[in-house]
């Protein structure tokens, strides 16, 4: 086995390992970021998880987009501290969440 083959193999094994890591946790995340009560006022939305940033994009066409985006943001500040930024993306509303540099 050469050595890009290993290297591959090693990328598709933490690859692996991370989206299984975020399969378990998912509901833990989407609580911490969106919150628990908001969730639930939620009907169709991508929830795209990063380490500096997060992407919530959320259907146009529900009823209370604005105000859950509101509440979203209003969480998000609350509990990190990060900055949103609102922008339309095809046939949804996103919210782009910016988490703060920690020190160590």
């Amino acid at each position: 086995m050469d050595k890009n083959q290993n290297d591959s193999q090693k990328m598709d094994a933490i690859f692996g390992e991370v989206d299984k890591y975020l399969k378990e946790k998912e509901e833990f995340i989407k609580e911490s970021v969106i919150g628990s009560r908001i969730l639930n006022e939620l009907e169709d939305f991508n929830l795209d998880v990063g380490l500096k940033k997060t992407y919530l994009c959320i259907n146009k066409e529900q009823e209370n987009v604005f105000d859950i985006l509101t509440k979203v943001t209003e969480h998000f500040i609350q509990a990190y501290g990060g900055t949103t930024i609102i922008y339309p993306k095809g046939d949804s509303i996103c919210l782009e969440l910016i988490t703060p540099k920690r020190g160590v």
